[in-house]
């Protein structure tokens, strides 16, 4: 089967199925073209290799989406972006661990039920159907073959049985249930104040700004970026050039009115009892008896909605006394059914009848016959019609033409414009993350960066981006990746470590603030004034409570239970405040009187597996060989 989906497939739109369907692992998308030479390692696992390409556009598109996320606040948040390299980087490493180690630990997928996640992918079915040739074109259009496709969606499914194998199996003893409860119920009463960096009380020296750079030398990189010029056919452009005259339109609706007919509708009650395909012969025909006894009932004078009111197992239409209303013959699949109905005469009841719901008396009410619609109603859509047919063939004859053109004349397209009367445009900038206009078609970045276009300088083949709108495209300007001077970056530099510098101070202060108080309680009011700062009441919370900041909350649930109180505290918050903690007591609960919901206990568990999926990363990063060279980051 894999072999015939490899020999039979065609299409577009491959790049929203592979994020729909690819592990985060997986997520290197068109951005990888953007990143400095390709065979710089940033880090080697056994025996595989993080290169600096896949490196770099995973930082971009990390970057682009926490700015999605945090808005403004992400330059102050990442400021360093020695924190954001290092997430995507441990991310990477972990990655590379887990598909070693479930491919050496034997866990796969067959080829069947493989065959049968591709199929199941809506985007790669016709009516419903799997369709061979949308499937390849749809991994063309992203230059993915088959094989590179299906075998990552074979890693994918050994990493989800390895992470399902922790996850799933991992439990906690009953006994626990009220050990847990009893912490979530414990209190703790608590105070606070927020000691604030003072950047206007740091200098930054020279020597400091160049230290910094040198040191992250990397992090002031350039993206290498290019412009293109290109030449593109859409055929809703051409078909909104069209004009057809009232002559041809008339003359396509009196070739075939019959196109533009109404569908015969019939207007249908039923009564039906249900049967299962493999029911009984006895339980059939004790079906059909209790069926021609109500239609016995109907004959002898009762209504036909009384009696499907009464004993109809359709519950949806007994409500209506059996209405299913007015239907056509594509309606309903149930062919018996519509093959008696439209053999019928208005007014007509049938016998009972076999059908595939199971045994139905079918009663014909109405009937609308088919009208041919007049010309009027139906002229819009002749010329609709006329303009997609004439526009498709014209498409395809243009694109052939300029793809043909654009080979033969691989060095400009100049030429090709000429021929077909045709105009060269010019994109913006091509750069980084933000992607518009022609490059947000992944086939567009991905042939720009081949060595044909980018090093050769050679035209494009026809892109087809989307149905109807192909594309040929060639480099116009090509910056490479550099990295920017000093005094390019100096001001960046200066305010980065300016921030470092002020926190590295606080942290300090706040160190020692923390120590005195511990040493003498009583000297907070006198710190307090020093600092001219208030002290925060939280009062006595819960640890889900949500009308103090997380960050200081989950820090004073981690402070161990003490004989005397009160207890000082601090944690480093992530908008640059420190968070100096007065703890002043623990109010515990009973175990034997606490109860845990069972929805609760179960999602508890789960974060249970969780943790231990993530011991289990834990050790294979401290096992496996993990190099990392830090200055290709």
């Amino acid at each position: 089967m894999l072999m015939q989906i490899r020999e039979r497939a065609s299409g577009i739109f491959a790049y929203i199925i592979v994020i729909l369907i690819a592990i985060p692992f997986a997520f290197w998308g068109v951005q990888e073209y953007f990143g400095g030479p390709a065979d710089q390692k940033v880090a080697k696992i056994n025996d595989e290799e993080i290169v600096k390409r896949v490196f770099d556009a995973q930082v971009q598109d990390q970057r682009r989406y926490l700015k999605s996320i945090l808005g403004s606040s992400f330059d102050s948040l990442y400021s360093d972006e020695t924190k954001l390299k290092q997430s995507v980087l441990d991310t990477l490493i972990q990655n590379t661990l887990l598909s070693g180690e479930t491919k050496n630990a034997g866990y796969r997928i067959s080829d069947n039920k493989l065959t049968e996640r591709i199929q199941s992918v809506p985007q790669f079915q016709s009516s419903g159907r799997f369709d061979p040739a949308k499937y390849e074109q749809l991994l063309a259009s992203q230059r993915r073959s088959p094989v590179e496709f299906e075998n990552q969606l074979r890693q994918e499914e050994r990493i989800n049985q390895y992470q399902g194998s922790a996850v799933y199996s991992s439990f906690l003893p009953g006994k626990d249930k009220q050990k847990y409860a009893a912490l979530k119920q414990q209190k703790r009463d608590f105070d606070y104040f927020l000691m604030v960096a003072d950047t206007n009380s740091v200098e930054v020296t020279d020597s400091d700004v160049n230290e910094y750079y040198q040191a992250n030398e990397q992090s002031f990189k350039t993206l290498q970026r290019v412009k293109l010029e290109y030449l593109e056919v859409k055929q809703k452009d051409i078909g909104d050039a069209l004009l057809f005259s009232e002559d041809e339109i008339q003359s396509s609706y009196d070739d075939d009115p019959s196109r533009y007919q109404t569908p015969e509708l019939r207007k249908v009650s039923h009564i039906l009892l249900k049967l299962l395909d493999n029911a009984s012969e006895e339980e059939v025909t004790s079906a059909l008896s209790k069926l021609q006894s109500a239609a016995d009932r109907i004959k002898n004078g009762e209504s036909f909605a009384a009696v499907a009111e009464e004993i109809s197992e359709d519950s949806f239409s007994a409500k209506k006394g059996g209405n299913l209303g007015f239907i056509t013959r594509t309606d309903i699949d149930n062919p018996v059914f519509v093959k008696k109905l439209f053999s019928m005469q208005k007014g007509d009841m049938s016998a009972p009848i076999r059908t595939s719901l199971g045994v139905q008396l079918v009663k014909l009410e109405d009937i609308t016959s088919s009208k041919t619609k007049p010309f009027d109603q139906v002229r819009a859509q002749i010329e609709n019609e006329l303009r997609a047919d004439a526009s498709e063939k014209e498409y395809i004859e243009l694109s052939e033409k300029l793809s043909n053109l654009s080979y033969v004349n691989e060095d400009n397209l100049e030429a090709a414009a000429e021929e077909l009367n045709m105009q060269v445009q010019t994109s913006d900038w091509i750069v980084g993350a933000e992607l518009e206009g022609i490059a947000s078609y992944p086939s567009v970045v991905s042939a720009t960066f081949s060595d044909d276009v980018l090093n050769k300088a050679a035209n494009s083949s026809l892109l087809e981006v989307a149905d109807g709108h192909s594309i040929v495209v060639r480099v116009l300007e090509h910056e490479p990746s550099e990295v920017q001077p000093l005094e390019d970056v100096a001001d960046k530099i200066k305010a980065t470590v300016k921030t470092i510098k002020a926190r590295d101070q606080l942290v300090a202060q706040a160190t020692e603030t923390i120590d005195k108080l511990n040493n003498d309680a009583s000297e907070l009011d006198t710190i307090l004034k020093q600092l001219n700062i208030p002290l925060e009441s939280a009062g006595t919370l819960l640890r889900d409570d949500e009308s103090v900041s997380s960050e200081i909350v989950d820090h004073v649930f981690s402070l161990s239970a003490v004989d005397n109180y009160p207890v000082f505290d601090g944690v480093e918050l992530d908008d640059g405040q420190f968070a100096v903690i007065r703890l002043n007591d623990v109010v515990t609960v009973d175990e034997a009187g606490t109860k845990v919901k069972m929805a609760e206990w179960v999602s508890l568990q789960g974060e249970y597996g969780r943790r231990e999926m993530q011991a289990m990363l834990k050790a294979l990063r401290e096992t496996g060989d993990v190099n990392v060279f830090s200055e290709n980051l």
